[in-house]
């Protein structure tokens, strides 16, 4: 399939100059019931871009939804794995993702231009709102831009994002079945761009993030139900902290991003992983998951960690 021309001057545009890196290119299946993939491209192999993109917009025809992630990642991940922050190596964009109604959106554009926000770089047609691009000179400042991204999202009443969020492809098919309408580039002005410290003033306090400590060793207590294995269950615990930004929580819960994959995700927000029951919930569609569909979803294989339960001895 060809790929959009559209997809490809914006991409160029933003990774312009970028001689290092990989590029993330993910597809969601709407149901939001099926694992993620995505694939980890090196920015500066053109080839190699050029047929994830069309393998992507295949993809696309047949029902999943595509994305890309605007930072660009510091390795080629697995398969399943998008990244948390620590993973990420530049953010050559600012951007907010606006749902809704079109017309109270360009109001919240006006008011925030009023406001002394600058001009956005790109404007895109996700379907069923709009996408907004800053191009500002790389940073790896990503603590600073997570509270500028939030403080832009305020401002123009979109929805949250981090600098570990991806956005839909100009050029695909919106596919979510209340949609189905095609994600297109409305304006780029490419030679607009800016720097990180111009967006300073729109920079608001985050939520203060617990401290994604990992124990040395999780062990199980006796009374963990159906006696699960506690080396796999110590396995799903390192993964959710290391590849979907994982921290503990208070209750003694893991909260990190949601291996299902959300578009619009941030640790803990969808996500909590129970190590005391060895159960997964996904507070958006997808509800319980147990210990044997969340090793499958983030790739672990219980066989060689001795399987989920514990052997009994003969």
């Amino acid at each position: 399939m060809m790929i959009p021309d559209t997809a490809l001057h914006l991409l160029r545009t933003i990774y312009q100059g970028q001689s290092a890196g990989y590029l993330t290119l993910t597809a969601i299946h709407p149901s939001k019931r099926l694992p993620t993939p995505s694939r980890h491209i090196a920015i500066t192999d053109q080839a190699a871009v050029h047929q994830a993109l069309d393998d992507l917009i295949i993809a696309n025809a047949q029902g999943w939804g595509a994305y890309f992630s605007i930072a660009l990642r510091k390795h080629p991940l697995a398969r399943w794995k998008r990244g948390g922050q620590s993973d990420l190596l530049v953010l050559p964009a600012l951007f907010a993702d606006l749902d809704g109604d079109l017309t109270t959106s360009f109001e919240h554009i006006q008011a925030a231009g009023r406001a002394g926000m600058p001009a956005a770089s790109a404007m895109v047609g996700s379907g069923r709102g709009l996408h907004l691009y800053w191009f500002i000179t790389p940073t790896t400042d990503f603590h600073t831009a997570h509270r500028v991204l939030a403080g832009l999202a305020q401002q123009l009443g979109g929805d949250v994002t981090t600098p570990t969020n991806a956005l839909r492809l100009p050029g695909s098919q919106n596919t979510k079945p209340d949609v189905n309408r095609p994600c297109q580039l409305l304006w780029l002005a490419e030679h607009r761009r800016y720097t990180l410290a111009d967006f300073r003033a729109f920079e608001v306090e985050s939520p203060p993030q617990q401290q994604a400590t990992v124990p040395s060793r999780w062990r199980a207590p006796p009374t963990l139900p159906n006696q699960l294995n506690p080396d796999l269950v110590e396995v799903v615990v390192r993964v959710l902290m290391r590849d979907y930004a994982g921290f503990v929580q208070r209750n003694g819960w893991i909260g990190s991003l949601c291996p299902c994959g959300h578009t619009r995700d941030q640790p803990g927000r969808h996500f909590g992983f129970s190590p005391l029951h060895g159960v997964g919930r996904c507070f958006g569609r997808h509800g319980q998951i147990l210990l044997k569909e969340l090793c499958t979803l983030i790739g672990v294989d219980p066989t060689h960690y001795g399987g989920l339960y514990l052997k009994r001895s003969q």
